[in-house]
Order: structure tokens, then C-alpha cells, then sequence
């Protein structure tokens, strides 16, 4: 047996499923808070393993997030453009340009840190929301005590994102049965390629909130006022202790960057090599 998350349908005995909402809540601040906090590399590459290690323990299918490859693909490149051509970061100089730029092997090591900085948020982030549905945040904010509107922009966020994704192959694949090859061409090339892809993406998407709101307004529904609820979540030892940890994580990395200087860029022990 399976059910619907946000981007597939996983089995339900999948060990997230049997989280309350809160833990995953906080799994998914916490993943991207530590990414946020962390500057060097290596520690970048362990969080990731840790996070692959955590798709395989929840029994999500592989083969349906290999389309987020696409989307990295596409961050990494306009990375290594804008620190490539506009930085100037100290190092070993390897080329400068007319302009003043100029590319060291720190700009080179330090792209790669913001690369694997947004492959740690996007599949921490995926992660979560491919072992939640919609309704399991919807929860998740209420348990908190926060109001029912906040509750509910954060559930239209989270379930835009799916249909975007969504949005985004259908329209690909349309393009590629038109002519356009994505993965020939220059880089410059590629990037027109997909600039033409993201213009409906950008209408389809006007289109669904316009339709969005005129479905809420058509069902009367209201974000102030008791509500009643179908389903109830246990609040239970297991993940408030779950919840505490990754709390105590964020704390725990904020102080091995600013007082231990561990996590900081280039990170343990690669400031050590690069002195030598």
C-alpha cells in the first residue's frame, strides 16, 4: 500500500510516515538552517550522505527525484557564472579578466561550496516533501499554536511547488518533442534554451492562482473562526525528542562555526593543506 505525498507516493510503512508532523517540520528548518550556517565543503558532502542515507531509510523512489538533477544543473551553472566572471575572491590567481575579475582556486573552491549548499537545502527539502502531504503540514503549523491562515499560505506554497515540478517536465517534454535539445550547444546556448522554457512556466502559473482563487472563494472557505478537524495527531515522547535534537543541531553548528571556527570556509582540513 502507498500514499500521496507532495511530489510521489510512497509506501506507508515508511518510517517518516509514522512522524507526527511537528519532527518533520523541524527536520526541514533544520536541514536548511545548518546549510545556511555552514561555509566549508566536507561538511557539505557528509550532510548530503546523511540526507541520501535518509531517502533510502524512508523508502522514497529514486527514480522519481532524478528530475531535481536538472534543477542543480541549472543552479550550479549560474554559480560558477556569477563568481567566475564578477568575483574576487584572494587566492592563487589562475586568470583575470579586462574588467577586474579574476578566478583563484578559492573562487573555484568556493562555488563549489555554494553548489553543494543548494544540493543540501533542495534534498533536505525534498526529502520532507516527498514523505508529507499537504495535510501533514496543514497539522504541523496548527501544533504549534500559530494561526490557521499561516497554516494555510504554508500548505499553498509547498503544494505550488509539486505542480510547478510537475509543470515544468510536461512543459519540457513538449519542447524536446518540438526540436529543442537541452543537452547540446554551448553554455550560453543551453541557457536560451531554457529561458524559453520558464516563459510559459511563468503563465501557467499565473493561470493556476487565478483558478486557485476563484475554487476558495467558490467553497466558502474562510482562514478566520473555530475550525473543526477530520483527523488528530498524537503529540508523543518520540518527536518531541526528535524535534529537540535537530533544534540542538542548529545550535550545535552555529556554535562550531563562530566560536570553534570548524565549519567555517575552506573548513577542516582543507585550511590546513592550504597554509602548507
Amino acid at each position: 500500500m502507498s500514499q500521496r505525498s507532495m511530489f510521489v507516493h510512497i509506501s506507508k510503512d515508511s518510517p517518516l510516515n509514522s512522524l507526527h508532523p511537528l519532527p518533520k517540520l523541524a527536520l526541514i528548518l533544520a536541514i536548511n538552517t545548518v546549510a545556511l550556517i555552514i561555509e566549508a565543503p566536507i561538511p557539505f558532502l557528509i550532510l548530503i550522505g546523511l540526507v541520501m542515507i535518509t531517502f533510502k531509510l524512508a523508502k522514497v523512489p529514486f527514480m522519481r527525484i532524478w528530475r531535481l538533477v536538472v534543477v542543480l544543473i541549472i543552479v550550479s551553472q549560474a554559480v560558477i557564472i556569477s563568481y567566475v566572471f564578477t568575483s574576487r575572491i584572494p587566492g592563487n590567481m589562475l586568470y583575470q579578466f579586462p574588467w577586474g575579475a579574476y578566478v583563484s582556486d578559492m573562487t573555484l573552491l568556493f562555488s563549489f561550496t555554494m553548489i553543494l549548499r543548494y544540493a543540501t537545502m533542495l534534498l533536505g527539502s525534498t526529502l520532507i516533501l516527498c514523505t508529507t502531504s499537504d495535510r501533514d503540514i496543514t497539522y504541523g503549523i496548527v501544533t504549534l499554536r500559530l494561526p490557521y491562515s499561516l497554516a494555510f499560505i504554508f500548505t499553498l506554497a509547498f503544494r505550488s511547488t509539486s505542480i510547478f515540478i510537475d509543470d515544468f517536465t510536461k512543459v519540457k517534454d513538449a519542447m524536446v518533442l518540438r526540436g529543442t535539445d537541452f543537452s547540446r550547444g554551448s553554455l550560453v546556448k543551453r541557457a536560451r534554451s531554457y529561458t524559453r522554457l520558464f516563459i510559459p512556466l511563468i503563465f501557467i502559473a499565473l493561470r493556476r492562482i487565478v483558478e486557485t482563487t476563484y475554487a476558495v472563494e467558490a467553497k466558502g472557505f474562510r482562514v478566520t473562526g473555530s475550525r473543526t478537524y477530520l483527523h488528530k495527531y498524537e503529540v508523543r515522547a518520540r518527536d518531541v525528542l526528535i524535534a529537540s535534537t535537530l533544534v540542538l543541531s542548529v545550535v550545535a553548528a552555529f556554535i562550531l562555526k563562530y566560536w570553534f571556527n570548524v565549519l567555517a570556509f575552506p573548513g577542516w582540513p582543507l585550511n590546513m593543506i592550504l597554509r602548507r
